[in-house]
């Protein structure tokens, strides 16, 4: 029975560890995660914020100019291309409001690229981690993704970028509720085991030698102590 108590409380203290480091692992692809996710939304905020900005800068320049030919800039309305509407258009050179939104593009614009190489850095620290032994067990089993990277010449990782974000509730619940039945299955397949082996012992050759030996014994003592008796008996009736 110790052995049954012992080999059970092992297991126990063995899963609770690895469960331990299942959950330390799982909160640190969590909270990395939750950073690459919070750093995307604030990409892509910066990125209305260009679109919205743009769009005030080419209908400024339409005043000034031919409207199909600037509708036709707006299509590729980098900050570049915004700038090189006043050499096609000089008028705007003394437009103040132009002038002035053109600044904000590119404070905003420096303000993208350093927020693009912050997301690209904590990607790649989420990703190493994420591809690293044994934390890719953990990973895999819960289906973290890799994080894409933001390439500001590439608009397909802009979209993937938009869609890094998943629910990992089922997820987890499925591990728990794996861990509880591998838990009870190595229970009981431990309290079988001890009991078998239990059995087989009982029943070897040695121990049934030893239990006629104290058989054997047992009934010498007792024989020992019933002639002791008798004799005392008939001692104390001859005198």
């Amino acid at each position: 029975m110790n052995l049954i108590i012992v080999s059970v409380v092992t297991v126990v203290v063995v899963l609770f560890i690895i469960v331990m480091w299942v959950i330390k692992t799982y909160n640190k692809l969590q909270s990395g995660k939750q950073v690459i996710v919070e750093k995307s939304s604030n990409i892509q905020v910066s990125l209305q914020k260009r679109r919205d900005l743009a769009g005030r800068i080419i209908d400024i320049a339409k005043g000034f100019s031919d409207h199909e030919k600037v509708t036709h800039m707006k299509v590729s309305a980098s900050t570049e291309n915004l700038s090189a509407l006043a050499q096609h258009f000089p008028e705007l050179k003394a437009n103040e409001t132009y002038l002035k939104l053109m600044q904000q593009l590119e404070v905003l614009e420096n303000g993208i690229s350093n927020k693009r190489e912050s997301y690209n850095n904590s990607s790649k620290e989420y990703n190493v981690f994420r591809s690293s032994f044994p934390a890719m067990l953990v990973a895999g089993k819960l289906k973290f993704e890799a994080s894409p990277y933001y390439d500001a010449n590439d608009e397909e990782s802009l979209s993937k970028l938009a869609s890094f974000s998943r629910d990992d509730a089922e997820a987890v619940q499925e591990l728990i509720s794996s861990s509880k039945e591998s838990l009870k299955s190595s229970a009981t397949n431990i309290k079988n085991s001890a009991a078998s082996q239990f059995e087989e012992v009982k029943n070897s050759d040695a121990v049934k030698s030893a239990i006629v030996e104290g058989q054997k014994s047992s009934s010498k003592i007792i024989s020992a102590v019933k002639k002791k008796t008798e004799e005392l008996t008939n001692s104390k009736a001859e005198g």
